[in-house]
């Protein structure tokens, strides 16, 4: 059909619009920039300064139609707005030009620079970056993916979905899979070409099939179909199947009689007790985030802890939460330096993008009030105080990460850390201590439908200083475990073992939370390898709470 419309764009989404056209009918952008672009006929400029266009006899076939569905979904990140452009030619975005709205996510951009250089974002002009994963642990075992041609762009029917920010073409080829719809992919490996660098698109066949692929020659590209058999390791897209009907207290016992619970107050939801320790209060987070309100966080049965979605507690001395103001006083240092933490958790229904987390952080050594008003610190300064923490837990039914995170005082926090288990990465090397085969729904080591237990253990070394974390999971009616361990920590500027042994040996409180983003493919992504399970994370695919139960420590 045809079509004349009108628009004024700010040069760098013209800039964007100038490479969507350039990829679809092979037009060359000069350098320097698109006011010296040779438009395609049926483009051209209305006014002197080059920022308006008029577009006109707009033809709807396989060449056009997927630059109005692919650049949409960019719309969406960060904090851009959704620009409306010609009908049926949709045009991009103004992207990640402000701090990501969840401060614990493990990147924060803001316009015209990263903040955390550490995290290996590439800055270029235009508010255009890419990630510079670490490098794959092993190049010899990526994702399964079927055939594949370098230096050609295949054009099909229409566009199925683009994602950016992707580290290689097996990473693509892993997020075609994802998609029921994805018959073949195009990789941009080019470096340093705006809007382009790293973008992998998604593509269907053409209505007359696999053999009538229109394969254009481009330098740069990769091209190629998935693997059939990665469709079922895939997540993200579509929705999370039905998962096992129980109720809140389902396998739990009842140990109130053990752990004192008199209160259950907003702030102060209870007792539960921990093997080897005894009753510890919990103490509701004063927020989750500076000015953001938290969910609540229930005790019962004196054995069981449902945190809420964005709820967060700390472990307390037991009978000391008290309504009103915040105190670290009364925060447990648990002593963890030489012993065994065990406890049941239960992630069923915590999807692509949803974190049930269990960490150790100093909150009993911290002095500051903190930004959330109840001297609540970790490696990431949530609250603006940042702090030595031990994540346990991050998890959910498709990935888990336990990390170190060392902390002193003159160089600060190591946000970023070191660690095991299963999902995705950024700077670091993706961890595969083990796979989706063995941990993730309908695992044949441990299904994340339903409860787990968790094993986590601090040996030391005969100097006294922390030797390793070691983490092992297992379930019951399972005839085989999952585990990992952490011994090298390098990190310049930090005795990294040293600070955490100090960390440890004066006191560290537990700390449950259970929250979601859009962006937390650091933990849960496909990584450079394409192995990890989440395309794109979808936190309103999070559960209303998360489990966690049946505490004990003991000597290793």
């Amino acid at each position: 059909f045809k079509t004349t419309r009108e628009v004024s764009l700010p040069s760098t989404i013209l800039h964007a619009m100038m490479r969507d056209l350039q990829l679809m009918r092979d037009v060359e952008i000069p350098d320097d920039g698109p006011e010296n672009l040779a438009l395609p006929p049926n483009v051209t400029y209305l006014d002197e300064e080059n920022t308006t266009l008029l577009l006109e006899e707009v033809v709807d076939d396989a060449s056009t139609r997927p630059l109005a569905k692919n650049r949409w979904k960019r719309a969406t990140l960060r904090a851009g707005a959704l620009l409306a452009l010609l009908g049926v030619i949709a045009v991009v975005v103004a992207r990640r030009t402000s701090a990501l709205s969840d401060s614990r996510d493990k990147i924060q951009w803001k316009e015209g620079s990263f903040s955390q250089e550490k995290w290996g974002w590439h800055n270029m002009k235009d508010g255009f970056g890419w990630t510079e994963y670490g490098k794959v642990a092993d190049p010899n075992h990526l994702e399964e993916c079927g055939e594949s041609e370098y230096g050609y762009d295949y054009h099909g029917s229409e566009i199925v979905a683009t994602v950016s920010d992707v580290a290689s073409a097996a990473m693509c080829c892993s997020a075609c899979a994802a998609y029921e719809d994805c018959d073949m992919w195009t990789w941009a490996a080019k470096e340093d070409v705006m809007w382009v660098t790293h973008v992998c698109w998604l593509k269907a066949f053409p209505e007359e099939g696999k053999n009538s692929i229109d394969k254009v020659e481009k330098d740069g590209f990769v091209s190629g179909f998935p693997s059939e058999s990665a469709r079922a390791r895939k997540a993200g897209i579509s929705p999370l199947p039905p998962m096992p009907a129980m109720a809140p207290t389902s396998g739990v016992k009842d140990l109130s009689l053990l752990a004192d619970d008199e209160s259950g107050t907003a702030k102060c939801p209870g007792e539960v007790y921990i093997e080897g320790h005894g009753s510890v209060s919990l103490i509701n987070s004063g927020a989750n985030t500076p000015g953001k309100e938290s969910a609540p966080v229930k005790a019962a049965r004196g054995n069981l802890i449902l945190p809420y979605m964005t709820g967060r507690t700390y472990f307390g001395k037991s009978k000391e939460c008290h309504e009103g103001n915040y105190t670290n006083k009364v925060y447990e240092g648990m002593k963890f330096l030489g012993k065994k933490f065990t406890y049941t958790t239960d992630v069923s229904g915590a999807g692509c993008g949803c974190n049930a987390a269990l960490y150790l952080v100093s909150m009993p050594q911290n002095e500051h009030k903190s930004s959330c008003d109840d001297y609540y610190c970790d490696a990431m300064s949530v609250c603006d105080v940042p702090c030595s923490e031990i994540d346990l837990q991050e998890a959910n039914l498709f990935s888990w990460m336990s990390t170190l995170h060392a902390y002193n005082e003159e160089h600060g926090a190591d946000g970023t850390g070191v660690g095991l288990g299963y999902g995705g990465s950024l700077v670091l090397r993706e961890r595969r201590d083990w796979t989706s085969e063995e941990y993730g729904p309908k695992g044949k080591c441990i299904d994340t439908t339903k409860p787990f237990q968790v094993e986590v253990s601090f040996p030391k070394r005969s100097d006294g200083i922390l030797e390793a974390m070691e983490v092992k999971l297992t379930q019951l009616g399972s005839d085989c475990s999952v585990s990992g361990r952490v011994s090298e920590y390098l990190l310049k500027k930090h005795e990294a073992m040293a600070e955490l042994t100090k960390a440890l040996e004066a006191g560290m409180t537990p700390v449950i939370s259970y929250w979601n983003s859009k962006d937390m493919l650091w933990m849960d992504g496909l990584a450079a390898d394409g192995r990890g399970s989440c395309v794109q994370d979808s936190p309103n695919q999070c559960g209303d709470y998360v489990r966690f139960y049946d505490f004990s420590i003991k000597d290793i």
